[in-house]
């Protein structure tokens, strides 16, 4: 088995894989992630799962770090501040907006990129996976320099991952498209997280249909807990803009007695300050909790009674959208109450494990609370469990490890 890599002091790693299979051949596997690894709980999970098959893994992605690592981590520069960030954006991706053909200069004029792309070089690797766009480039420079193979994992529909936001049309959607169009067809393979995605990266640029590896958790025993008092809803997630955190709040006050939130996750940009703000007034109705290590964020969930998901339905994206939020809700044994969004759709009704809201609104939310009671959430709890048996991360692993094991350990030799 391939060693828990990780820098001083961490513990053993618990992300490994209960099923280990070894690898004929040695071959080196490099994670791009142009992100912090933190709470990338897919690329921990798919690190882990390589290392655990036997191959020599490399991850290369920005702090912070988990505390403990399924691999080796080369460390890239950080974006910086939020300043830094809004800067950089307008100096790299808006001039696309007039000349797409500068987002491919442009691209380069960033030290983390850099940095990744020579710490890749010097690892060598047999097959590269390229979290994201971001990490597509750097992912092709490992193909011309020694014939690596790349597997480019679109965690998003790129081209229309922001497109609600008037900025992001302005300054950087032209440079996004542009460079995931130049480079995806150079990929052996591309890989997404919904049949949705799949489709529309298969129609957009003419390609066969993409694997889908869904977002699910890595398998964790979890008993049932009957509905408390108070009834807790949770979100688990990034605490940004555009998860509709600030009517999740407002709809607080119209909540039925008995009912108190609770979001969990890690904050960008101080934004946990404007909920905040938000929720004077309402003392323990809303909890704030911090973030927990991806291993631990069904544990965690599990004490709570119901998982919650808004996104609007404006954008193609967004229609797309099954975030691992809803398996780590459904393997912690919670009732599901989500925006209504095909790809949830789906799973929720099959599962019958939740509601859909008909809209985003705190009147909307607060009056699917008020039809709830403690028998009714524990019916859906129970049935969560139950599906979440077979939406786990050792069926969905499979089916990347018999891709990597088809790919030769080195492309041109």
């Amino acid at each position: 088995m391939f060693p828990c890599q990780a820098f001083s002091g961490a513990p053993a790693c618990p992300l490994r894989s209960t099923r280990v299979r070894k690898a004929v051949v040695t071959t080196r596997i490099a994670l791009v992630c142009v992100s912090p690894l933190q709470h990338d709980s897919r690329v921990l999970r798919h690190a882990a799962l390589l290392a655990d098959a036997g191959y020599d893994v490399r991850i290369l992605a920005q702090a912070p770090l988990p505390l403990a690592l399924p691999a080796q981590v080369s460390v890239m520069p950080g974006p910086g501040s939020d300043s830094r960030v809004r800067f950089g954006m307008v100096l790299r991706q808006a001039p696309a907006s007039l000349l797409p053909a500068s987002a491919d200069l442009l691209y380069w004029l960033s030290p983390t990129r850099l940095a990744a792309r020579r710490d890749l070089l010097r690892f060598r690797p047999d097959i590269v996976i390229a979290n994201d766009w971001r990490a597509l480039p750097i992912a092709l420079a490992a193909k011309r320099a020694s014939g690596a193979h790349v597997i480019y994992d679109s965690h998003e529909f790129a081209s229309e991952e922001f497109s609600d936001s008037r900025r992001w049309r302005l300054l950087a959607r032209r440079h996004v498209a542009r460079i995931e169009a130049r480079h995806i067809r150079q990929a052996d393979a591309v890989v997404t997280v919904s049949a949705g995605i799949a489709d529309a990266l298969a129609e957009r640029y003419d390609l066969p249909l993409p694997l889908v590896v869904s977002n699910t958790p890595s398998w964790q025993e979890t008993a049932f807990r009957p509905t408390g008092d108070p009834i807790t809803v949770l979100y688990n997630g990034a605490v940004v803009p555009r998860r509709g955190l600030d009517v999740l709040i407002e709809s607080v006050r119209l909540w039925p007695e008995g009912f108190r939130l609770m979001i969990r996750g890690p904050a960008q940009g101080g934004y946990d300050q404007h909920l905040r703000s938000l929720a004077e007034g309402l003392g323990e109705r809303i909890v704030f909790a911090p973030a927990v290590p991806p291993d631990q964020v069904v544990s965690a969930a599990a004490e709570a009674d119901i998982g919650i998901f808004l996104l609007s339905n404006s954008t193609t994206h967004a229609r797309f959208a099954m975030p691992n939020k809803i398996f780590e809700y459904m393997q912690a044994g919670l009732m599901v109450i989500s925006s209504d969004l095909p790809e949830i759709r789906q799973v929720v009704e099959t599962a019958s494990c939740g509601l859909l809201l008909d809209r985003d609104t705190p009147h909307s939310i607060a009056a699917c609370l008020a039809g709830l009671d403690p028998a009714r959430i524990d019916a859906c709890k129970k049935a969560a469990l139950r599906r979440a048996r077979d939406l786990n991360f050792e069926g969905e692993g499979a089916k990347l490890l018999a891709l990597v094991a088809r790919m030769p350990a080195r492309g041109l030799g």
